[in-house]
């Protein structure tokens, strides 16, 4: 009997659907898997949930460095895990009548890892095969099947030693940051590893770049010219004098200088791979990159596009692109783009640079499902991306105008789409640059009206976006494909920043990365990070032993750790004061409009909290707070009164609220009953104002 394990339940249910000639579904302990026979070979296709066994250390402490570890079932490690006790347990069952293993788990690093584990620890047998396939249809599923390879033993290598690796880095160094912060301040979830740290290197070295930009002043000079602004050819004056010397002798009369008209062709882009269909997602829609990759997943899942985590933006020539624009036709969203194509006989895509050799790029696979909502904005955004990348250049019309003034030349510049091509494709995706000019001809009189000179002054450089920094990270060939969203979503989660679309550093993130640098700068050297990403791919190739990059790994992160454990206590104490002050300034609300002195939240240690003003005791204004609730400052202050507003998280229920119990946007709030009010005006022992009872209820 063969047992094919796939990496999920939706999986394994539809490699059974497309190779079985007769399927039966059966279950054990409430996780289904399936029976079935394929040219009179029994199969049994059953499914792990990701990854089912995880590294603990043997035996458990608290201190560091510690290497001392081990593969167990997961549900034995965390409570969290403990949905995969059944799948274990069901593995470990089928793996006792079976003798042959076929791992159909996704095809790269982490799934060849997740089936090595269950192949070696949920089961007895000795013979291992592969399954390779892009996309869970029935046609690529039966493919895969019949054309199963040898066990990936190197991918598997490779993907234990990325486990174990960063199992050493992760674990250590984030006792190493909680412990030495723990003996100064108290106890705080943190965490760095071999990746966080260049990530947020990165992001806090930019942070320092923006707080410590000093504007420069320069000055534009413009005039009008048929209704079009024109600006001086020199661009910016940094001096003054200079800007309104060029503009006293700008006259109102002048002449057309320059008349200069260009042909540009305009490629499609290719077929997305992770990264961008991440950045595109966010621009477009403004998912974060991890929630890009959960639909992306539940997209693959339904068989509606290829593999996500891929890192290729090629369409091979194995894959028969004709029938996939054919069933693309026959969906009413897609029928004159696709029919086009078809007539056409448009039938050789645009590709790109980036290679994988695992997986193509993502496209759709034509079979027909259902979508909707986010879920839908992606499969729309992919299925457009896959029919442009057929269709013609597109051609664009770019002008530039200059015109003599008295001497001084002032140009602008236009553009015009003269051919859509594949614009038309892409449809609502392409974002149009048009900049309309009315006709001009060389040596033509034309009036310059509302001469203008202006102030402006430098600005610091942007921030990264959840999305660009994702971008950067791949550039650096840091971390892999599938887990830089995890990396940022965790720097995030630990403070050391924020913000859903522009990232900004927190006091505390700055603070880390130069403890870091001062006392760890190994921790944050992207080339050692770079080089174990590409030791991993030599493993991955069968050029590299793993237990020598495992070998070497311990013995640096040794070095790093006794030199960190001797300056724990000056760590400790500069880490506490940063948090200190993050802290502090994270509270602050906005002026108190008794005294003017900062609104900020108070946190008792009891757990109540409420707000009050800095200028105590002096002023004793205060607002009181939702008992058993997380709050933080708002975005905007309150549009009926002007106060500050909270954002208010309590259980599953999420809320924005002005901090005043009388203001009127309050009141058509339901009025809770006396007892209540009295109740929580205990528990929040701030001054009580009418009103202050509808809070907890918004």
């Amino acid at each position: 009997m063969e047992l094919i394990v796939a990496e999920k339940p939706r999986v394994a249910e539809k490699i059974a659907m497309a190779i079985g000639d007769k399927v039966e579904k059966k279950g054990h302990n409430g996780v289904s898997y399936y029976e079935t026979t394929r040219d009179g070979r029994e199969i049994t296709v059953a499914p792990a949930v990701g990854h089912v066994y995880t590294l603990v250390e043997r035996e458990r402490t608290r201190t560091y460095p510690v290497f001392d570890i081990e593969w167990v079932p997961s549900y034995t490690a965390s409570k969290g895990a403990a949905y995969t006790k059944g799948y274990v347990e069901l593995l470990q069952k089928l793996g006792k009548k079976a003798d042959v293993f076929v791992s159909a788990c996704d095809y790269d690093i982490e799934g060849s890892t997740i089936a090595y584990n269950v192949f070696r620890f949920a089961t007895t047998i000795r013979e291992g095969k592969r399954m390779k396939f892009s996309a869970l249809t029935k046609e690529d599923l039966s493919t895969a099947y019949d054309g199963r390879s040898e066990f990936d033993y190197n991918n598997c290598f490779a993907g234990e030693t990325r486990h174990i690796v960063d199992w050493f880095y992760g674990i250590n160094l984030s006792r190493a940051l909680m412990g030495a912060l723990h003996k100064a301040h108290g106890y705080r979830v943190l965490s760095i590893g071999r990746v966080q740290g260049p990530g947020l290197m990165l992001l806090s070295d930019l942070e320092k770049d923006i707080r410590a930009f000093v504007p420069t002043p320069y000055w534009e000079l413009s005039v009008h010219i048929k209704d079009v602004e024109f600006l001086h050819k020199s661009g910016r004056f940094l001096d003054e004098q200079k800007a309104s010397a060029a503009l006293e002798k700008t006259k109102d009369k002048g002449f057309v200088s320059l008349v200069e008209v260009k042909e540009q062709e305009v490629p499609a882009q290719p077929n997305f791979d992770l990264t961008s269909l991440q950045v595109e997602a966010f621009r477009l829609f403004g998912y974060p990159p991890s929630r890009t990759l959960e639909l992306a997943q539940n997209l693959y899942e339904a068989s509606l596009i290829t593999y996500p985590r891929t890192s290729s933006q090629q369409l091979p020539p194995t894959i028969k692109l004709p029938p996939i624009i054919s069933a693309l036709a026959a969906n009413p969203d897609y029928a004159p783009l696709a029919k086009k194509i078809a007539e056409m006989g448009w039938f050789k895509p645009v590709q790109g640079k980036k290679e994988d050799p695992a997986h193509p790029a993502i496209h759709p696979t034509g079979q027909k499902g259902s979508v909707a909502g986010p879920e839908k904005n992606l499969y729309d955004l992919i299925v457009r991306r896959f029919l442009a990348a057929f269709a013609p250049l597109a051609k664009r019309q770019r002008n530039r105008i200059e015109a003599d003034c008295g001497g001084e030349t002032y140009a602008a510049s236009g553009s015009r789409l003269i051919e859509k091509g594949w614009t038309e494709f892409y449809g609502k995706y392409y974002t149009p640059e048009d900049v309309e000019l009315p006709p001009f001809r060389k040596d033509e009189s034309v009036d310059a009206k509302s001469k203008k000179k202006t102030k402006k002054e430098t600005k610091p450089p942007k921030r990264y976006t959840q999305a660009s920094i994702i971008s950067e990270l791949e550039k650096r060939h840091l971390g892999t494909k599938a887990t830089r969203s995890v990396i940022v979503d965790t720097l995030l989660k630990r403070g050391y920043a924020s913000g859903a679309k522009s990232i900004e550093v927190s006091d505390f993130g700055i603070k880390v990365t130069d403890v870091l640098r001062k006392y760890a700068p190994e921790i944050l050297d992207e080339n050692l990070t770079r080089k174990m990403e590409d030791e991993m791919e030599q493993i991955a190739d069968g050029k590299l032993d793993k237990d020598a990059v495992i070998k070497e790994s311990r013995e640096i992160l040794t070095q790093i750790l006794d030199k960190w454990k001797s300056n724990e206590a000056k760590i400790g104490a500069e880490l506490a004061d940063a948090l200190k002050l993050t802290q502090a300034r994270e509270n602050l609300l906005g002026p108190c409009e008794k005294c003017g002195s900062q609104l900020r939240i108070i946190r008792m240690r009891d757990g109540r909290q409420f707000i009050g003003c800095s200028g105590y005791p002096n002023c004793r204004n205060a607002y009181p707070l939702p008992p058993k609730s997380s709050v933080s400052p708002g975005a905007k202050a309150c549009p009926s009164c002007g106060k500050p507003t909270i954002n208010v998280k309590k259980a599953r229920t999420r809320y924005t609220m002005c901090i005043d119990p009388n203001c009127p946007s309050k009141a058509s709030w339901k009025k809770r009953g006396a007892a209540a009010e009295e109740s929580e005006a205990k528990a929040t022992k701030a001054p009580k104002a009418k009103g202050d009872a509808d809070e907890e209820d918004s």
